[in-house]
């Protein structure tokens, strides 16, 4: 288990971390999702210890992690902007690594470089961006960490690429136990194979929750009714949006879907009722829809 407890950040006046508190589990995914420059990338690097908090602290285990701690030494971390030493080749990158993660292994790191056809001994800096990526994850999933931050891994990767990235990873969450932490914008994609999701905006953690449950929270409904819906009459089903199309009311909400549908045929001619499904993407705008994101004034 990897715990973040009431994690805070200033760069110079600029509060970048305001009390940042998540918890993702061994064998599992985590998908780090919020507005742009909203903190990630930095959470991340502060859990790597990168860089050093003002307040907080960082466990795994129950062991408290900091830049001395043996512990960094089973966590890798796959940066957004890729940058490699100068001439170095994929077989160079794994001779260096080779000399820092013991548990690194050769033949993982020769299957995959098969797996994704790369050439291991073109100069990795004149590869082009998708080609790094995969090198990157290449060289992240041979290392064999206990903890895994990957940051934007999939941005500018084509469909079939993206497919192979997942199946590696969830085979390795399987298989190794690793904690996963993944920050991306593709939240269509995150919402395939995450276990768990942190949602942030203006470095703050606004929900925190396992999907399956953030989704059963969070109902759409759609329905018709003869007459006119007043939506002021439901304050108790916490309505956070409704919108009408036709004659179809369509409301998002936190309340019982069953209680408000019951309560609808008590108040109306009911002649439409559904249940829909939410996104990833649905329930991130919603949730920063509640923070003002996205609906200031022009």
């Amino acid at each position: 288990m990897l715990r973040v407890e009431d994690l805070s950040k200033k760069f110079g006046d600029f509060q970048v971390l305001k009390n940042i508190s998540i918890n993702a589990a061994a064998g599992q995914i985590y998908g780090l999702v919020g507005s742009n420059g909203c903190g990630k990338t930095t959470l991340l690097k502060h859990i790597m210890a990168i860089f050093s908090q003002d307040e907080g602290n960082i466990y795994y285990d129950d062991e408290r992690v900091t830049e001395d701690s043996e512990r960094i030494k089973d966590f890798y971390f796959v940066q957004d902007s890729l940058f490699f030493p100068y001439q170095f080749t994929l077989n160079k990158m794994f001779a260096y690594e080779n000399l820092m993660y013991t548990s690194i292994s050769r033949e993982k790191f020769e299957k995959l470089v098969k797996y994704f056809n790369i050439d291991a001994d073109k100069n990795l800096n004149k590869m082009s961006k998708g080609q790094k990526k995969q090198a990157a994850f290449v060289m992240a999933i041979a290392a064999q960490p206990k903890v895994l931050l990957l940051d934007e891994i999939v941005d500018g990767l084509d469909a079939v690429i993206k497919r192979k990235f997942w199946d590696i990873l969830i085979q390795e969450v399987m298989d190794n136990e690793m904690t996963v932490i993944i920050s991306s914008h593709d939240l269509k994609e995150l919402d395939n194979i995450c276990d768990r999701v942190g949602i942030m905006h203006e470095g703050k953690i606004l929900k925190e929750e396992n999907l399956e449950k953030m989704k059963e929270d969070i109902k759409r409904v759609q329905f018709a009714v003869e007459g006119n819906f007043d939506p002021s009459a439901y304050k108790d089903f916490n309505i956070i949006k409704h919108v009408k199309i036709g004659s179809i009311n369509i409301c998002i909400m936190t309340g019982d879907a069953a209680e408000f549908e019951k309560k609808l045929g008590r108040d109306y001619r009911l002649l439409l009722f559904d249940r829909l499904s939410m996104s990833l993407e649905e329930i991130f705008i919603t949730e920063l829809g509640g923070a003002g994101y996205g609906s200031e004034e022009k």
